[in-house]
């Protein structure tokens, strides 16, 4: 889950209270944020928040203050935002790489330290959490008084413009960008057919080219006073939601207000931010069901004011009032969530179902306790991984060339939304984070991996297996046979080994083991690409074996 650190006396005074750690600690996991940590740094208290990425309403320290007074007590109720006409216009002419754009201003607002840090926080985790990284959505925000309104949203060739880049000094043309700058290289691969998206102002200067970098004429400081605020993506509802995230955000800092922008493409005038509420209708019968609480209407709306929505009680229905900067509320299960957490997540107990039966592990469980007890007794240490990765992880830097794999559809963020099928490429990303402790590492896995099984219902299969890693400056090819060996041996299974060629192990130093002439596993030396890979320093030796 993404985090993000605030600084203890900016949160307080967006709260409009002192707030002890103890009380931080105890109330902010009751709203679903949790805190992990709480330090100084430089002399300031920094609090670091876990974030759910079902809200990134509370990725800035304003989403999160907002949230607070509500749980607290200390303002309740759907919070009104009012937006006020600006006459700027935003033209938008046949951009077809990056359709839709979403425009605001915001005028007023104080800057110093504190609020600059947070937008720059807040537009950076939007990018990677709503944006997946920048793919769907890319966002601008910059220095209004500096630029001269109408705005211009266009493509244009690599070489046909010049601007200076964020954070550069000299001019370049958004082919030498690609090339040269940091953020082009890194974002390049999201301009496609050499067609650059540019948005310039009425004198010709670039604010943006998005979704790779900002112009440095634009730069925000302490010193800026209004901001402009473009919003550029292929998903037209997570453009519009992303904006009314980020101005609803910066207009809870003092003497901020939120300005409209007339976005015009093909005659036809869009005028953004949209503020309008969603309406979810529901009934405290479904409520109270769902959570096998015995709720009053009239309750019920008071946890949802808690919660920072609104609702009205009619005809036996709940219309409840959705804030537009949530995006995570679609239906009546997700309001029984909102009440849960009014209500208070400490106040639900579990219960003992009433049927006459004693539960007893899987088989396959106690199997897999076995196991454990085995290699713990080898003097392996048990790790637990996710099962969601990402290619670079599972196959790229195992040197595996693989395309017929699971893909999550709409994963959380773009670093798990693949579904592993083998244990080792996350046993030797745990080595990585783990190499500056004591050699030697000796690790363990039990875990699912899912294959693809056309034969399936599901047209997948998930396999149970287990996995293990060596890191050493001594280990050696027959290190990790003994081990095999002497887990296999405990497990009673009648096994063959033969040489195996498996790009991931260094070639004639690993083998694959067969039960019944078919391959339940494999071991040996790690290849020395795929040390470096993983930026370890010394020799590895692991294996992967089928349980059932």
């Amino acid at each position: 889950m993404p985090t993000i650190n605030v600084k203890k006396v900016d949160i307080e005074r967006l709260v409009n209270m002192p707030l002890e750690d103890e009380f931080i600690e105890s109330k902010f996991p009751m709203m679903g944020v949790e805190v992990e940590e709480i330090f100084e740094e430089d002399g300031e208290k920094i609090i670091q928040f876990s974030i759910n990425p079902n809200r990134p309403d509370y990725l800035s320290v304003e989403g999160l203050a907002r949230g607070f007074r509500g749980f607290i007590g200390i303002e309740t109720g759907l919070k009104k935002y009012d937006v006020e006409c600006s006459n700027v216009k935003l033209f938008v002419d046949n951009v077809t790489t990056r359709p839709y754009i979403a425009g605001a201003l915001i005028k007023g607002i104080i800057i110093d330290d504190y609020v600059l840090e947070s937008i720059i926080n807040l537009q950076e985790k939007l990018h990677w959490v709503l944006g997946r990284d920048r793919k769907k959505v890319a966002i601008g925000i910059h220095d209004f008084d500096k630029v001269k309104p109408p705005f211009y949203y266009k493509e244009v060739k690599g070489d046909e413009i010049k601007f200076v880049p964020l954070n550069c000094d000299e001019e370049m043309t958004p082919k030498e960008i690609l090339e040269k700058h940091e953020k082009g290289i890194k974002y390049g691969h999201l301009i496609k057919d050499d067609k650059f998206p540019i948005i310039l102002d009425s004198e010709g200067n670039v604010l943006s080219m998005p979704p790779i970098i900002n112009g440095e004429l634009t730069k925000v400081n302490t010193e800026t006073r209004n901001l402009f605020i473009d919003v550029t993506g292929i998903d037209k509802y997570l453009v519009e939601k992303t904006l009314n995230i980020i101005v609803t955000a910066l207009a809870e800092r003092k003497y901020a207000k939120i300005h409209s922008v007339e976005v015009i493409e093909n005659n036809n005038s869009t005028i953004y931010p949209n503020l309008k509420e969603d309406v979810i209708i529901t009934t405290p019968d479904y409520i109270n069901r769902v959570l096998g609480t015995n709720l009053t209407p009239g309750a019920i709306i008071n946890y949802l004011r808690r919660c920072r929505l609104d609702a009205q009680f009619v005809d036996n229905k709940l219309k409840v009032i959705i804030p537009p900067y949530r995006v995570d509320v679609f239906g009546e299960i997700d309001i029984a969530e909102e009440v849960a957490i009014g209500y208070g997540y400490d106040k639900f107990f579990g219960e003992y179902p009433s049927i006459a039966t004693i539960g007893e592990l899987d088989k396959l469980e106690k199997k897999c306790d076995f196991i454990r007890e085995i290699m713990i007794g080898f003097g392996f240490y048990e790790v637990i991984n996710l099962m969601l990765s990402n290619d670079e992880i599972l196959f790229k830097k195992m040197r595996i060339e693989d395309d017929n794999y699971i893909e999550v559809l709409k994963p959380a963020s773009i670093e798990h939304r693949i579904v592993r099928k083998s244990l080792l490429p996350l046993l030797m990303e745990t080595l990585r984070i783990n190499k500056h402790k004591e050699l030697p590492h000796k690790l363990f896995e039990i875990g699912d991996c899912v294959v693809i099984d056309e034969s399936m219902e599901t047209k997948s299969r998930v396999v149970k297996k287990i996995g293990g890693v060596i890191l050493d400056s001594e280990t050696n090819f027959n290190e990790i046979k003994s081990y095999v060996e002497g887990l296999l041996r405990e497990l009673k299974i009648e096994y063959e080994l033969e040489n195996y060629d498996h790009p991931s192990f260094i070639k004639g130093r690993c083998a694959k083991i067969l039960r019944d002439g078919k391959i339940i596993g494999y071991f040996g030396e790690i290849h020395p690409e795929v040390i470096v890979n993983f930026e370890l320093e010394h020799p590895v030796v692991g294996f992967e074996l089928e349980i059932e």
